[in-house]
Parts: C-alpha cells; sequence; structure tokens
C-alpha cells in the first residue's frame, strides 16, 4: 500500500516510536524541554505558551518535574529517567499507537518495572495501543493482549498470550518458551530446560526453501522443502504457519 504524502504525514503522527536506546535516541545537545516540544514544532502546533504548556503537562505524565528536568540535557539524566523522555516525546501528538522496539531492555530490573508501569499507566489514562518488540519473552507475556512470533523475518504464530504461552502450535514457538528459566523447586537456582533443537542458525541473506524452521524442525518432512506453509487458525484467534503444528 502506497500513502500519498498527506496521508503519510497524518499516519505518521498517529503512530510513535520508543527506541531500544535512551540515551542514542535523544539529542545530546538539546535540553529535556526542546526534546519534548520538537513533534509540536514538526507537526505545526502553534503558539510558544501553548507548546511551553503541553511539554509540562506531558513531563509531568511521566512522572518528571519540569521545574527540576526540563532545563537539563540527557548527559545529566539516569537510563530510566531519559527513557520517560522518550515516552513524553512519543505521546505529545496523541497518537493511536506507540511502537517500543525493545523500550526497555538496557534498563536495570528495578528501573524496567517503573517503565512498565508508566506504560500501563498511559495506556489506561490515554487509550493508547502498544507494540511491543522483545526478545525477553516474560517481558512479553507480562504486557501482551496478543502475541506475534517471527523466524527468519516472516511471522510463525500469532494468537492470545494467554493461549499461545499455554498450548503453542508452532514448533518453533514451543522451542522458544522451552528456553525460558524454570525455577526448580529445592534448588536455588534457576535451571534452563533444553530446547528441542539441532544444528545452526540459517542465514537470513539466505534462508531455506519452504519452511523456514524446517533445518532445525524434529517433525520436518519433504513437504516442507517443497512448500512454504502459511498462516492457519488453529484456535479461535490463534494462527499458526506449519504444515505439521502441534
Amino acid at each position: 500500500m502506497t500513502l500519498r504524502r498527506r496521508e503519510l504525514v497524518r499516519a505518521r503522527r498517529e503512530m510513535q516510536v520508543v527506541f531500544q536506546d535512551p540515551f542514542g535516541s535523544l539529542n545530546p545537545r538539546w535540553r529535556v524541554t526542546e526534546l519534548v516540544e520538537e513533534p509540536l514544532l514538526g507537526y505545526g502546533v502553534r503558539g510558544a505558551e501553548a507548546r511551553r504548556e503541553r511539554v509540562g503537562e506531558l513531563l509531568d505524565l511521566v512522572g518528571l518535574d519540569p521545574a527540576t528536568h526540563g532545563r537539563r540535557r540527557p548527559g545529566e539524566l539516569s537510563g530510566g529517567q531519559c527513557q520517560r523522555v522518550a515516552i513524553a516525546r512519543a505521546i505529545a501528538l496523541n497518537p493511536a499507537l506507540v511502537i517500543c522496539d525493545e523500550a526497555v531492555s538496557s534498563l536495570d530490573v528495578l528501573v524496567q518495572a517503573q517503565v512498565l508501569n508508566l506504560f500501563e499507566q498511559l495506556r489506561r489514562e490515554l487509550g493508547l495501543s502498544y507494540l511491543f518488540i522483545s526478545h525477553d519473552l516474560a517481558l512479553v507475556k507480562q504486557v501482551s493482549d496478543r502475541v506475534a512470533v517471527m523466524h527468519l523475518g516472516q511471522l510463525t504464530e500469532i494468537g492470545p498470550a494467554a493461549s499461545l504461552y499455554r498450548r503453542p502450535r508452532h514448533p518453533y514457538t514451543s522451542a522458544l518458551l522451552a528456553s525460558i528459566p524454570d525455577p526448580t523447586p529445592g534448588s536455588g537456582r534457576a535451571q534452563r530446560r533444553p530446547a528441542p533443537l539441532s544444528g545452526e542458525p540459517p542465514s537470513p541473506l539466505d534462508p531455506p526453501t519452504g519452511c523456514r524452521f524446517r533445518t532445525r524442525c524434529s517433525r520436518a518432512q519433504a513437504r516442507c522443502e517443497r512448500e512454504q506453509p502459511v498462516l492457519r487458525e488453529h484456535a479461535p484467534g490463534h494462527l499458526a504457519a506449519s504444515h505439521f503444528p502441534l
């Protein structure tokens, strides 16, 4: 689908991004107020006073005191504070969707929890939808209503979080879930269940023919080499792209 320039600008306003590296995504020379004001200027929100008030509201929303933090630069903030600035910037235009690209992976566990609580608070207050991109399966389960699993650039499974984690239908999803650390009672430490995979991951530049997971899948047959599987529904709202689903 190709959008005209005006339609593209409108679509971009409705979709904003919070990136993985809170320091790398912010201009180190700009002050916090300038960083948060940038999208308001870019999309023609007029009136310096109106923009100033909006910046103050946004900083309050993400838990930063405008008087204390507004004049600071990213280098004077912690990682968690920088990510709060990035979130304030992302919601400045009241988007419908915020894409969170590994948005908490660079933060320590305590700060991760604080930022995730902030995301949930903003979701309730502003009616936001989030698209979380993450390799952290425990985090994905915690924050998601629906989960999509990708392998070598293709969707392999998508479904309600509870259904997908309880009963995965694609062998790749099952292997991923098997790799989650399993706290064994009495051991005093997390033990890892062996993932049912063998061999080396194929190159994304030269993926296998047919099913891209077939070279590591214990259920693979001749059909998997010839024919690329498509997403099929195996339970209400739960789809998997496998010739031999679990």
